[in-house]
C-alpha cells in the first residue's frame, strides 16, 4: 500500500533538491537518506531514492518499538506528522505517515517572495501547513510559550518545509543511550561516515541503534574515530575536520541538550595514534582509569565509565602525565608519539621539544653513573616536586651531581634554565609542570630497567624484613 501511495505521489511532483544546511539535526536527517539510498551527495538523489527512504521509515516509525518509546519519548514528542501522539495510535500505519512525509514535499512548491526565509538554510520561506514546535522539530518550545521563538512568532520557528522534511529522517542516523546522540562534521562526507552504524543497526534489527552499548556519547566518539582510521589506513581523513556532538533529549518533561565539540586538533592526534601505534593508545587510555585492564576490561570500561583522558582532551587540558606510568616507571608510547601531540595539541614547536629532550638526555647522563638507590632517591624527588621551588632545586643538585662526577660541560645555562622554567605556557604553574612531565618520560624510557630493577630489589628485602619480624612471634621456620 505504501508503495502504490509514494508512486502517486512521485508522479506529481517535480525533482526536489535537497542540501546540507550545517544544522545537525537537519543534516543528520539528510545523511540518513543518503545511506539508505546509497549516495554520497543530495544532488545525486532521485524521485526514486525519496520513495525508497520514505517507505523505509513509515514502515519503522508506524511500530511501537518507534513510535511510542523511541520518537514520542525521546525526540517529536506527539508528532502529528509521524503519528506518535497517543491517540493517533489506532489510526496509525505507514500508509499514513507516508502521507504526512510527502505532503510536506508539496510545501516546495510554495515560493512567496516576500516571506521571510528559513532560519536555518536560508533558502525556503516557512512551512506554514502546521505551526513548526517541538513536535514538529526537536527542542523547540510549545505553542504556550510563544515569547521562546524568534519574535514572538506565535506560529513557531520560521523553518522551511525543506528543513522539516529531512529532519523527520534524523532519528534514523542517531545513536540511542540515555539520551539521543547526534554526530554532525564537516566536511559533510564525515557526517554520513560518522552516522553510518547507525543506519546499518537500523536495517539490521528494524530498532534504533544503540551504540554498541556504549553509555558515554563522548567514548563512543573516540571508539569510532579510532575505528574508521584504522579501517581506512590514513589519519589525514580527519586533516581539516569539525566534529561536534549533540546529546539531547526532547519530550514533554524535559527538552536536555548538551553540546560536545571536539577539537581540531584533538581529532587529528587521536586518528594519528590508532594509525600509527593504538596499543600505545590504549595504554594511554586506560591510565584514565587508574587501571591496566585486559582487552575485555577494556571494552566494558570504554562503553560504561567516564574517562579522564577523553574528558581531558575535550577540555583542552594536557594529558602528558597519561604517557607514562610513573607507578610502574614506564612509558605508554614512543617519544615520536609525545612529540605529536605535543605540537598538534599543546602547540610546543620542534625546537622547543628537541631542547627540553636535549636537557633530558643531559639529565640522563648525570643520573644513570649513581648507585642505584641514589639514582632512585634523585627520580623520586623529580616526581614528587609539586612546587616550582622543589623542581629548581632538583636541577640545582643535578648541576652539583654533575661537577661532583667530573662531567665536562654543565646541565644548562642561566638563560636555558630560565626558559625551563617558565617559556612553556602562559600559566607559570602549566608551564613548568609541561617541562616536568615531559622530562619524565624521557628518564622513564631510557632509565626503566634500572629504576624497575631497584625497585622490584627494594621489595624483596621489605619482604625479607617482615619474614623476620613474623619468626620473632613464633611463626618463622627453624
Amino acid at each position: 500500500m505504501v508503495s502504490n501511495l509514494v508512486e502517486d505521489h512521485s508522479k506529481k511532483e517535480e525533482q526536489v533538491e535537497f542540501y546540507w544546511t550545517g544544522h545537525p539535526f537537519v543534516d543528520a536527517g539528510l545523511a540518513a537518506i543518503l545511506l539508505i539510498a546509497g549516495k554520497s551527495k543530495p544532488e545525486e538523489l532521485t524521485d526514486k531514492d525519496i520513495e525508497k527512504v520514505i517507505n523505509f521509515a513509515s514502515e519503522l516509525y508506524a511500530t511501537k518499538e518507534w513510535s511510542s518509546s523511541y520518537i514520542h519519548g525521546m525526540i517529536f514528542p506527539n508528532s502529528g506528522i509521524l503519528m506518535v501522539n497517543p491517540s493517533m495510535s489506532k489510526k496509525r500505519s505507514p500508509k499514513a505517515i507516508a502521507e504526512n512525509l510527502w505532503s510536506i514535499l508539496e510545501e516546495f512548491k510554495v515560493n512567496n517572495k516576500d516571506s521571510p526565509k528559513c532560519v536555518l538554510c536560508g533558502r525556503f520561506p516557512p512551512y506554514m501547513k502546521k505551526e513548526v514546535y517541538l513536535s514538529v522539530f526537536p527542542l523547540l518550545g510549545t505553542g504556550g510559550v510563544p515569547n521562546f521563538f524568534h519574535s514572538g512568532n506565535t506560529r513557531g520557528a520560521d523553518i522551511c518545509a525543506h528543513c522539516v522534511f529531512l529532519v523527520q529522517f534524523m532519528p534514523l542516523s542517531s545513536y540511542r543511550l540515555s539520551r539521543v546522540l547526534i554526530i554532525h562534521a564537516y566536511p559533510y562526507e564525515l557526517t554520513i561516515e560518522l552516522s553510518k552504524g547507525a543506519v546499518e543497526d537500523v536495517k539490521m534489527s528494524k530498532l534504533a541503534s544503540q551504540a554498541r552499548g556504549f553509555r558515554r556519547p563522548e567514548n563512543f566518539l573516540f571508539h569510532l574515530v579510532g575505528e574508521i582510521t584504522r579501517k581506512i589506513e590514513r589519519d589525514g581523513f580527519w586533516e581539516n575536520a569539525s566534529v561536534t556532538l549533540y546529546y539531547f533529549i526532547c519530550n514533554n518533561q524535559n527538552q536536555l541538550l548538551d553540546v560536545i565539540h571536539v577539537p581540531t586538533p584533538v581529532l587529528r592526534f587521536v586518528a594519528y595514534v590508532n594509525h600509527v601505534d593504538p596499543v600505545g593508545w590504549k595504554r594511554i587510555v586506560s591510565m584514565g582509569w587508574r587501571e591496566q585492564p585486559d582487552e575485555n576490561k577494556f571494552e566494558e570500561l570504554e562503553r560504561e565509565r567516564s574517562n579522564a583522558v577523553y574528558s581531558r582532551l575535550l577540555n583542552n587540558e594536557s594529558i602528558l602525565s597519561y604517557f607514562y606510568n610513573s607507578k610502574e616507571r614506564r612509558v605508554n608510547a614512543s617519544w615520536n608519539l609525545l612529540a605529536f601531540y605535543c605540537k598538534e595539541v599543546i602547540g610546543l614547536d620542534k625546537e622547543a621539544l628537541e631542547f627540553i629532550k636535549s636537557v633530558g638526555d643531559r639529565i640522563v647522563e648525570t643520573v644513570e653513573r649513581l648507585q642505584d638507590h641514589k639514582l632512585d632517591d634523585e627520580i623520586r624527588s623529580l616526581e614528587r616536586a609539586e612546587k616550582l621551588y622543589q623542581f629548581e632545586a632538583f636541577f640545582i643538585r643535578v648541576e652539583k651531581l654533575r661537577q661532583n662526577l667530573s662531567i665536562e660541560n654543565p646541565l644548562m645555562s642561566f638563560d636555558e634554565f630560565a626558559r625551563i622554567l617558565t617559556a612553556y605556557g602562559e600559566d607559570i604553574n602549566i608551564s613548568w609542570r609541561t617541562v616536568k612531565n615531559l622530562l619524565l618520560f624521557r628518564i622513564y624510557e631510557k632509565l626503566h630497567d634500572r629504576l624497575m630493577k631497584f625497585a622490584k630489589s627494594e621489595k624483596i628485602e621489605e619482604l625479607g624484613v617482615e619474614e623476620n619480624e613474623y619468626a620473632i612471634y613464633g611463626g618463622g621456620v627453624e
